[in-house]
């Protein structure tokens, strides 16, 4: 067989369909299949390894039992999300179409490693997750081809149904970082003490790419509306994606004092048990359609995947100041939302709260009914220091310094857009 070669320079890739055009010899091999063999080489000096190359399989069933078993293995029984220790859970995920995972096997077909990925298709997006080696085989096993194989048979077999990819990094283990940064997943936005690994609280980092149609056909047209606290955000990503000039906006807050005495007089809480010790939680008021939910991991003591939708900024106000007593009283050590970018009254909301804004994310949420993506801002609190010396990449530090001393790591683009 042929080898072929990948040429990679993390540099010129800027969407989905630069890497697939540098991996372009590779995606004519058998990589495509749903059982494949790394047949190529990596032209980058960091690269030159003779370690060996794994050969990729999809995962079955069967494999369920396989997988769990090196997650506990590696984390010691301490990963935080419990259904990749449950071979149920994982079993689940393989059965489904909304998921994929991947074996890596020796010859002698022993399973050193896994990858898993999620297939969200209705909302065009697609999370990289769960890439582990067995310990044994730590700088043994070809990782780099291992992960760029996964990925560009993924990407190029749901290069028209997914259009965005995301994975969230941990800052202490700077390999994946590494990898995702490598075949053009960039960092985006910054997640402070988000999780717990082996007991030890930890923060993580959003990185994102995009198919190149998001940039203009499926781009919403309207110019993003922010409040000033957000803008050295925006000003980060579109020094990548060069976006448009965004409209600066101080939105006066009065709320009726009143209508928030009544709304406190009819909110309610439910919180519904689901798999694995996560719980959904859901704010409300009764007789109201106006909600505020989200899921807890008491394993690492966060809430995270906020959604909301309210009539009036006193709803809202209500429901943040009930999910900061909840904070308080559970312990939280982290809380997430993501907020539209055309709304800076919700963001002002927010960050009067004492909600901070730590990544602005362009092309996040896909409206159905428009058919565009739309973005949005990443605000979030956190409990407790953040480590200090995290294991990060050159490209993950700007990040980290720009949402720890805000004012004083104002980038020059910042400037250049208050001046447009």
């Amino acid at each position: 067989m042929v080898i072929q070669s990948i040429i990679l320079n993390n540099k010129s890739i800027l969407s989905i369909n630069d890497f697939l055009d540098l991996s372009s010899e590779i995606i004519s091999s058998e990589i495509l299949n749903l059982d494949f063999n790394l047949d190529y080489s990596l032209l980058k000096n960091y690269f030159s390894s003779e370690r060996i190359c794994p050969v990729v399989h999809l995962a079955k069933s069967e494999d369920a039992e396989e997988i769990s078993k090196i997650f506990k293995d590696i984390y010691q029984n301490t990963y935080p999300y419990k259904k990749m220790e449950h071979a149920e859970g994982v079993r689940e995920m393989i059965n489904s179409n909304d998921y994929l995972w991947f074996l890596f096997k020796l010859e002698n077909n022993e399973t050193v490693g896994c990858f898993g990925t999620q297939l969200e298709f209705e909302k065009k997006r697609g999370f990289l997750y769960g890439f582990v080696l067995k310990k044994k085989y730590h700088k043994i096993i070809d990782a780099p081809k291992a992960f760029i194989g996964c990925v560009t048979h993924i990407w190029k077999t749901y290069q028209d149904r997914i259009l965005q990819w995301y994975g969230e990094m941990r800052t202490n283990e700077s390999t994946s970082q590494f990898f995702t940064s490598m075949v053009g997943l960039k960092p985006i936005a910054f997640l402070p003490n988000k999780d717990i690994f082996n007991s030890k609280i930890e923060s993580d980092v959003l990185h994102v790419i995009y198919d190149e149609s998001v940039f203009n056909k499926y781009r919403k047209k309207e110019a993003p509306r922010i409040i000033r606290q957000v803008l050295n955000w925006y000003a980060y990503s579109s020094k990548r994606y060069s976006l448009q000039n965004p409209q600066i906006e101080n939105p006066s807050i009065t709320l009726n004092e009143s209508k928030i005495n009544k709304l406190s007089e009819i909110i309610t809480l439910n919180i519904q048990e689901v798999q694995y010790g996560n719980q959904i939680i859901k704010i409300s008021f009764k007789g109201i359609d106006s909600f505020m939910e989200f899921i807890h991991n008491p394993h690492s003591r966060n809430f995270e995947k906020t959604y909301f939708k309210v009539s009036c900024l006193e709803e809202l106000y209500s429901f943040i100041e009930k999910v900061k007593d909840l904070v308080n009283t559970m312990n939280i050590n982290y809380f997430e939302c993501f907020i539209s970018g055309y709304e800076p009254t919700y963001q002002k909301i927010f960050y009067n709260a004492g909600f901070r804004p730590r990544g602005y994310v362009p092309y996040w949420y896909y409206n159905k009914i428009t058919g565009k993506f739309e973005d949005q801002v990443v605000f979030n609190y956190y409990r407790g220091e953040i480590a200090e010396n995290p294991r990060i990449i050159a490209e993950t530090k700007q990040l980290l310094e720009l949402s720890i001393n805000p004012q004083e790591k104002m980038l020059k683009d910042v400037l250049d857009l208050i001046e447009n």
